[in-house]
């Protein structure tokens, strides 16, 4: 250090060039890339609504569960579901709605949005005959709910109350799992909440196939894609 510059000057001068290093490094690094697919509404780099695609269903039948009259009905709802929310976006990019009808189209633009998901979710955790659980999920099922029949117990006693969606859900801010009752799509949310397993309990989802909707709940039970759950439960696990 010369002669001329105080400690202070100094370290105010070591400061100033190492903010610039840094400033320039962080300048130079080029920004993540947003992911996702179309049908879950996200483009790399398009800001604003997104186009929708309409998911098609993993399985045509599923033998024991659900006939394919059953799932075709059941996926022709969700395609409303994904027209409802074309709708509701094309009305909100109007230069300027009323206050009445902006935040009608906001409400249902949540409502769509979430049956849109939730109906991809469930078609997607459905699995054509049994699936073992995998020991990562049974150990955190066994920490956060008690044994399986524990959990299977409360869920169904979840869906059977329900007027709309049953959920197993993971909470990251208490870093839990939870059963949740849906009354609609947008009744009974738990805000923040990641689901790993969805139940459609609403007549669309299994009057062709089940008259009473308790067979329908014990078979789904039965044939929940654990594989795909473990895999919605990895993508979220704040740990």
């Amino acid at each position: 250090m010369s002669s001329g510059m105080s400690r202070r000057g100094f370290l105010a001068s070591f400061t100033t060039v190492a903010g610039g290093l840094v400033a320039g490094e962080l300048r130079a690094a080029a920004p993540p890339k947003e992911t996702g697919l179309s049908s879950e509404g996200l483009l790399v780099g398009r800001p604003g609504f997104q186009p929708r695609t309409v998911m098609p269903l993993p399985y045509q039948e599923l033998p024991g569960f659900l006939s394919r009259a059953q799932l075709e009905a059941h996926h022709a709802e969700y395609v409303r579901d994904v027209e409802r929310l074309k709708e509701a976006e094309r009305g909100l990019q109007e230069a300027s709605p009323d206050t009445g009808r902006y935040g009608e189209l906001r409400r249902a633009q949540v409502a769509a949005a979430n049956g849109v998901l939730l109906h991809e979710l469930y078609f997607g955790n459905l699995a054509p005959a049994k699936v073992d659980v995998p020991r990562y999920i049974e150990a955190h099922l066994r920490e956060h709910m008690g044994s399986m029949e524990t959990w299977a117990s409360d869920f169904t006693r979840c869906a059977l109350a329900a007027k709309a969606w049953a959920v197993l859900v993971y909470d990251p801010y208490d870093d839990r799992w939870h059963n949740v009752v849906m009354e609609s799509n947008d009744s009974g949310i738990w805000v923040g909440a990641n689901p790993l397993v969805v139940c459609d309990v609403a007549d669309h989802a299994l009057a062709k196939d089940y008259p009473r909707r308790e067979e329908y709940v014990g078979k789904l039970i039965d044939r929940i894609d654990w594989n795909e759950v473990a895999k919605r439960y990895k993508a979220v696990d704040r740990m």
